[in-house]
């Protein structure tokens, strides 16, 4: 009188997870943080943005 088929089901979705995140965090502990990652990054552009609004499509592209 074994687990039935869907606790098997289960089982196996559990063992695999398990298995998944474990290499995850191997990988990630074995991984070294690059000299680029040092760097601050630059967040936003100093450069102004042109923003056209409302937005109307062109139905006749003959006439520009």
């Amino acid at each position: 009188m074994g687990p039935g088929e869907q606790d098997n089901d289960v089982l196996l979705l559990v063992v695999v997870s398990l298995i998944c995140a474990t290499l995850l965090g191997i990988l990630e502990f074995g991984s070294t943080k690059s000299a680029v990652a040092a760097r601050p990054t630059v967040v936003a552009s100093e450069e102004p943005v042109r923003v056209i609004l409302p937005f109307k499509p062109n139905t006749t592209p003959s006439q520009r």
